[in-house]
């Protein structure tokens, strides 16, 4: 293996970084609505939103679909943090308590 220097290597193993492909996507997309449809009553407007997520990714031009997704990935992670700061009666409210008593 040919060594790498770090800006290479931060491109080439960057977690945030979206190496699907297109089809990957749709790929993913056709699997939560089969799931959904062995319930469909229970998830039809989940398989509708789900079928329209597919029709987007299908129409959107790959790069432009790299970047978007890259950038949701990113904000994933403070979405997590933001939602774990904002749940009631959280393990991170108790964590609080017992290190401020």
């Amino acid at each position: 293996m040919d060594k790498i220097d770090n800006d290479e290597m931060l491109e080439r193993f960057n977690p945030d970084k979206l190496n699907l492909q297109k089809d990957d996507l749709i790929d993913f997309c056709q699997s939560c609505i089969d799931e959904w449809k062995l319930n469909t009553r229970a998830n039809l407007k989940y398989i509708l939103s789900m079928e329209l997520m597919k029709s987007a990714v299908k129409i959107t031009p790959e790069e432009v679909l790299k970047t978007v997704w890259n950038k949701i990935l990113l904000w994933f992670n403070d979405l997590q943090w933001k939602n774990a700061l904002a749940e009631k009666n959280s393990m991170l409210e108790k964590l609080r308590d017992i290190g401020s008593s």
